[in-house]
């Protein structure tokens, strides 16, 4: 099987794995690149020579580690113009033995994305729930059993066309053919949630660079995706603006010494030295006022997810609790801080499973979308459907130290 490409296109970082799926379905990864991302602003390009280039980048390194030249990549989108809606469709079975057959789940699949959208919107995935034949729900796969009627409830994501079409620009501008353009909250779940938390109930948060993308999962199926356009680039703005420091400055700070809870910290008047912007000398903060200063924008960020997610119907619905991945939620105290916004849920972070080959240091949240895309690459050639619309059964992490910091302040909180 050749080589596949899992392109994470972000706010902050690109990150390029190259893999191939091995004859007992595991995935080999051969190499892997990651870049400074330029060229987009909340996971959306507004650069299309930046963002093409930094693609060029990530990719290069990945093929020098792995040794081979790639041509197809599976692609994540995000952004806060992304929406999703559940839509039923029923039809009768026409055989006379009444026998499902494989086109009759394909009739009620079709009829289930047929639906009126803005002509600035195109769907992006249609993922089934769940079937019903007479009446009979949690039908998985309704091929081969009789019956006269067979419906079908799908998750449906939307986003905008125009923005969907820069990204594949980008892309194709390195010379990749795009197999498959999956919905990044979908792509990360596959690597970090377990199937008995998608069946007892689990909101899943993916904290990036410039947005955290929402998504719920209940009977184990998705119920609901959705964005918030705040990220961890924006804590640490914050933290450049209330200290005047240099965004880098800040950075070093959040990552060494921030906490995103206050009432967490064990040594909140420890003071620690940072240099103000424009002067070599140096000054002190506690880490009281380094957290406080976090705390306000990671509190921002968990309460808009909280209106999201109360945005499903299956809100109430959540004894898996609350995972949490993504670079952002490596901050100390992340967790403590959601489970107490999220009225008490209990709350861990999302990691990564370990793939066979290199890069073990992948296996950290802030590559959970790339390896998610990894695993995606079993999935039928998007080519085959109508462009940029993808319908997975089931969609299943150089510059290493741009993010090695990061992966240090690891929180395990329960």
């Amino acid at each position: 099987m050749p080589p596949i490409l899992g392109l994470d296109v972000g706010t902050t970082k690109v990150a390029a794995l190259i893999g191939r799926r091995e004859s007992d379905a595991q995935i080999h990864l051969l190499g892997f690149g990651c870049v400074p991302s330029e060229g987009m602003s909340r996971a959306v390009v507004v650069d299309i020579g930046r963002a093409t280039n930094c693609i060029a980048q990530a990719v290069r390194l990945a093929e020098q580690m792995a040794g081979v030249k790639v041509r197809s990549a599976v692609i994540g989108i995000t952004g806060a113009h992304i929406s999703s809606l559940n839509s039923k469709a029923q039809v009768a079975i026409t055989r006379a033995d009444g026998e499902i057959s494989r086109e009759d789940v394909d009739r009620v699949e079709h009829n289930a994305t047929t639906i009126n959208l803005p002509p600035d919107l195109e769907i992006i995935s249609a993922i089934p729930r769940g079937f019903v034949v007479d009446g009979q729900s949690g039908v998985n796969n309704p091929v081969g059993l009789f019956g006269r009627k067979l419906e079908v409830e799908t998750h449906i994501i939307v986003g905008m066309r125009n923005f969907a079409r820069n990204l594949e620009k980008c892309v194709q501008a390195n010379g990749l053919d795009i197999i498959a353009t999956v919905v990044e909250p979908v792509a990360t779940s596959e690597a970090v949630l377990c199937p008995d938390e998608r069946n007892l109930g689990v909101v899943l948060l993916d904290i990036g660079g410039g947005t955290t993308d929402v998504a719920v999962f209940n009977s184990g199926a998705i119920c609901f995706t959705g964005s918030v356009p705040l990220g961890g680039y924006y804590v640490t703005r914050d933290v450049a603006a209330g200290l005047r420091s240099s965004l880098q400055e800040a950075e070093r700070l959040k990552i060494e010494h921030g906490s995103a809870a206050v009432e967490a910290l064990v040594d909140g008047d420890q003071a620690v030295p940072y240099r103000m912007v424009g002067t070599e000398d140096e000054t002190i903060v506690p880490k009281r006022i380094l957290a406080e200063i976090i705390e306000a924008r990671m509190t921002e960020i968990f309460q808009a997810c909280r209106r999201e997610v109360f945005k499903s119907p299956y809100y109430h619905l959540m004894a898996g609790g609350i995972v949490i991945s993504g670079g952002g939620s490596l901050l100390p105290n992340t967790g403590y801080l959601a489970s107490r916004i999220f009225d008490g849920l209990p709350v861990r972070i999302g990691r990564p499973p370990t793939l066979m080959g290199v890069g073990s240091e992948l296996n950290s949240p802030i590559f959970a979308t790339a390896v998610g895309l990894m695993l995606c690459t079993h999935l039928p050639p998007a080519r085959e459907l109508p462009p940029l619309a993808f319908y997975p059964r089931r969609i299943w992490n150089s510059v290493k130290s741009f993010f090695y910091r990061l992966a240090a302040g690891e929180d395990t909180y329960e």
